[in-house]
């Protein structure tokens, strides 16, 4: 989030290609990530019958083992990953031209949640919800520069919507993974369904929170 916001100071920096190396390596253990969030999540459903919670638990633990080897082999392969970026010092940007451009920076990412949003798709809302990450880091960033505090109530607004977001995310990936298995076939469906049902149930409740936090960020404010 710091480095896309260095970026709109200073386009010259290109913030994506400094990014660029390390993405890979995230990506790969990110899968890792997701069958552990799954693993979680059908271990929490009630009345899901024994046999086809084991089913499910052996194929997601095999899953990870075979992802665990891929992310190993690109660990351990010639891919150069930058430990060290430059800092905001060493790109020589004032503070005034940090402080000018935030407006217009924070407006951004506003206008790519409100777009984001409106449309109806997954994807769609997969978008509006990193881009919200992105106004919560660089809010937090401006959290350490005297005079530049955040609203607490806006924080904790966001905070709300992250994790609804969040939360209806992480069964989107699930059921994307539950439906990979295909030697399952039709077993996987009732474990499916209830995560397709919370999953409806989150995004409603986060449509109604981000309904109005675009409200309450009116351009007065926003500027």
């Amino acid at each position: 989030a710091l480095y896309r916001f260095l970026g709109i100071v200073k386009p010259e920096i290109r913030a994506r290609r400094l990014l660029k190396p390390a993405r890979s390596l995230s990506r790969s253990i990110s899968k890792i990530r997701d069958c552990h969030i799954t693993l979680g999540l059908i271990s929490e459903l009630n009345d899901v019958d024994k046999d086809l919670l084991g089913i499910l638990q052996r194929a997601l633990k095999a899953k990870i083992r075979r992802d665990y080897r891929d992310f190993q082999t690109l660990a351990k392969s010639d891919i150069k990953i930058p430990l060290r970026l430059p800092t905001v010092g060493s790109m020589g940007l004032a503070e005034s031209r940090i402080l000018q451009h935030k407006p217009e920076a924070l407006r951004q990412l506003l206008n790519g949640i409100a777009n984001a949003s409106a449309q109806s798709t997954d994807v769609d809302w997969h978008r509006a919800r990193i881009l919200l990450k992105r106004y919560h880091h660089t809010l937090d960033a401006f959290c350490r520069c005297p005079g530049q505090q955040p609203d607490a109530g806006e924080i904790r607004q966001i905070e709300m919507l992250g994790r609804l977001l969040g939360d209806w995310h992480d069964r989107v990936v699930a059921v994307d993974i539950l439906h990979s298995f295909t030697e399952l076939g039709h077993q996987a469906a009732p474990v499916i369904n209830e995560l397709n049902r919370q999953e409806g149930l989150l995004l409603g409740s986060a449509r109604i929170y981000l309904q109005k936090f675009m409200r309450w960020k009116t351009p007065t404010q926003q500027a």
